[in-house]
């Protein structure tokens, strides 16, 4: 049974990943330096961690679990279809009504063959994440199976080592790889995490989440003024991810309210229609003029923006379930 903290963390890192493409169109329109530049790129930095906490909570729910190679090739599948059908349509309206590209058959048989090949467009890309954890569910089961701290944290090192640490000297050894593999640490890191504790880590993972967030925003900020440090690959970005998931743990003893659990877990089971369409209601909501996403005055209209996307994208993701659930009958 899926503790109530976790669904508490799957909501909120979705309201993280529909804020953070709010505010991406906006953000490059303000000139560096400026108190609306530097607030927004404040935000932006907690934001980052939203994808890494996707990955860190799929580890703990997926690899605490015994899938079986049947399961895991349907779960594939499963994914892949989903994938090409919603990625094609995508593809579709940013040929045709962003870009005005007359419609034609060649033009669709070329969008479904590119999304055939997963290539992909938009927050689609999270997909590859999806596969790509999956098919390494077999390998990081075995290990598991072990039962050994000692094998966990050598396999844990490992994967920090040839993700992390090679790339962050050796960057183009691993050319546009490095952004998919590091989430097989986040991976096996969401297993590890909740598996085991240890003295005082609270404490040390909050030092780290104030070292990273001030590097983040001095780098970016004050020095370079470069977004390549809200990279998800580099240890700054790690270390916020984790600090949030693990000390979303000590949630659990507050959720003691049966109906706001309810609600907290429903929201959550909404999560993936809402990934699938927020891009589209932003799109859409963008088009219609319904909101403005290049533009901001203050924080507030940030939130707004964010809550009008996710009640939407709410919206449709309800009746997506239910069209699924009416299929399955």
């Amino acid at each position: 049974m899926t503790k109530n903290f976790i669904n508490v963390l799957k909501v909120l890192a979705m309201l993280f990943v529909v804020c953070m493409h709010v505010i991406s169109k906006a953000l490059p329109n303000y000139a560096v330096g400026t108190s609306t530049y530097n607030v927004l790129i404040c935000l932006d930095i907690l934001l980052r961690s939203s994808v890494p906490i996707f990955v860190l909570i799929s580890g703990y729910l997926i690899l605490n679990r015994k899938y079986t190679i049947k399961e895991v090739i349907f779960k594939l599948i499963k994914y892949y279809i989903v994938f090409v059908i919603f990625n094609s349509m995508y593809m579709v309206l940013d040929r045709v009504i962003i870009n005005k590209v007359d419609f034609s058959p060649d033009l669709l048989r070329s969008i479904f063959i590119d999304s055939l090949l997963v290539k992909t467009i938009y927050q689609m890309w999270y997909f590859k994440i999806i596969f790509l954890t999956y098919a390494f569910i077999p390998l990081f089961q075995y290990i598991i199976s072990k039962k050994s701290f000692i094998i966990d944290t050598i396999t844990l090192g490992i994967l920090i080592l040839l993700f992390q640490v090679i790339p962050w000297f050796i960057p183009v050894f691993y050319a546009n790889y490095t952004y998919l593999l590091v989430f097989l640490t986040y991976f096996y890191l969401g297993y590890y995490l909740m598996k085991y504790t240890f003295k005082g880590e609270n404490i040390i993972l909050f030092i780290f989440f104030l070292i990273s967030y001030i590097y983040v925003y001095n780098k970016t900020v004050v020095l370079d003024h470069d977004y390549y440090y809200l990279n998800f690959i580099l240890f700054n970005t790690m270390f916020i991810a984790i600090f949030i998931f693990k000390v979303s743990k000590e949630l659990e003893r507050f959720l003691t309210n049966k109906t706001f659990n309810k609600i907290i877990k429903y929201l959550s089971s909404l999560n993936f229609p809402v990934f699938l369409f927020h891009g589209l209601i932003i799109g859409g909501l963008s088009y219609t003029k319904v909101i403005n996403i290049y533009t901001y005055d203050n924080l507030f209209m940030i939130l707004v923006n964010t809550l009008i996307v996710y009640g939407f994208s709410l919206l449709i993701g309800y009746l997506y379930n239910g069209l699924f659930h009416i299929v399955k009958k």
